[in-house]
């Protein structure tokens, strides 16, 4: 009976750490306007189970005996949210999306989740492309575990895992329902995660399956927001040696990762990129290192960024400049 009770705490848990986060629902088609997606609330008497309730949204968790556990997303109340659409595209903000707190097995299972802005897009024919991504903390028998991870789901794929299939979008009705096209593998931290592999294989991936409504009342939107990013640039550059000019990959409030571009040269317009004064490396993280030879009696530097629009965020540019010394 303990085993039983301590296998479903650490399934629950489990269920608790991926809760979705950030998605890209999107209509090609439709006009400008306030923007609604829906998942209804269902899978109540059987919030996480062996079986898939129908039609209702679900992680699947692969379990380390064989089966499958489905965790109903909407099992504790509907989903929403609430933006806007813009020349095809859609963005839902963290303030206008509701997420029920997730509390499982008379609150020994809880979970907080670190939401971000949602954004997407459907296809004219109706297949809809959703990206997820989940960054959560639970805590369950005074133990915690951290899981982030990401998944691609569409209307065209079956979840490999729980056997979803996704349906296209149908501007009559605003149904829709994405599957993942792969199971997701998530990084895992903390001591409670070592203790789920007793009940749970998550290495083996989860399987998602979303399921909604999306309708769009056409009328006027805000203008684009304002594309930013957070930089730590050095205070200076060494004229003779090495400086680190970006300790990792900027990237900005639309989630795309900033352009780099590192110039220098003996003018204050710092156009070139020749060896004889430095030298420049990029590693895969985005790290960029400069590495000057001290050969130039004065040395500028400068660094460009940038990120092109998006339907819903102007372009982001900024530039700095350093006289090496």
């Amino acid at each position: 009976m303990a085993r039983t009770v301590r296998s479903s705490i650490l399934v629950g848990a489990a269920a608790a750490l991926v809760l979705p986060l950030t998605g890209h629902p999107a209509v090609a088609d439709t006009p400008d306007g306030n923007a609604v997606v829906t998942l209804p609330a269902c899978g109540q008497s059987t919030p996480i189970g062996t079986e898939a309730v129908p039609d209702c949204s679900y992680i699947a968790l692969p379990a380390a005996s064989g089966g499958v556990y489905y965790a109903h997303l909407t099992s504790q109340g509907a989903i929403s949210w609430r933006g806007t659409a813009r020349q095809g595209g859609l963005t839902f903000p963290v303030e206008g999306q509701t997420w029920p707190g997730l509390s499982l097995l008379d609150s020994v299972v809880t979970a907080t989740a670190k939401p971000s802005d949602i954004t997407g897009t459907v296809a004219p024919d109706g297949t809809v492309n959703l990206t997820l991504k989940y960054d959560t903390t639970v805590g369950a028998l005074g133990l915690s575990c951290t899981a982030k991870g990401q998944v691609l789901l569409s209307s065209t794929a079956t979840d490999p895992v729980g056997g979803g299939q996704g349906r296209g979008w149908d501007p009559q009705t605003g149904r829709f329902a994405v599957a993942a096209t792969s199971a997701s593998v998530p990084v895992l931290a903390g001591p409670a995660c070592l203790q789920a592999g007793d009940f749970l294989d998550l290495s083996k991936g989860l399987g998602w399956y979303v399921s909604g409504t999306l309708t769009v009342d056409p009328g006027p939107v805000a203008p684009p927001a304002r594309q930013k990013a957070r930089v730590k640039l050095p205070k200076r550059v060494a004229g003779k040696g090495k400086t680190v000019i970006l300790r990792k990959a900027v990237v900005t409030n639309a989630g795309q990762r900033a352009d780099v571009d590192l110039t220098w040269g003996t003018k204050r317009s710092a156009k070139g990129t020749k060896k004889r004064y430095a030298k420049v490396r990029t590693t895969k993280s985005g790290k960029v290192i400069l590495r000057t030879r001290g050969k130039a009696k004065r040395l500028y530097v400068r660094l460009r960024l940038s990120a092109p629009a998006t339907p819903d965020y102007e372009a982001y540019a900024r530039t700095k400049k350093w006289r090496a010394r």
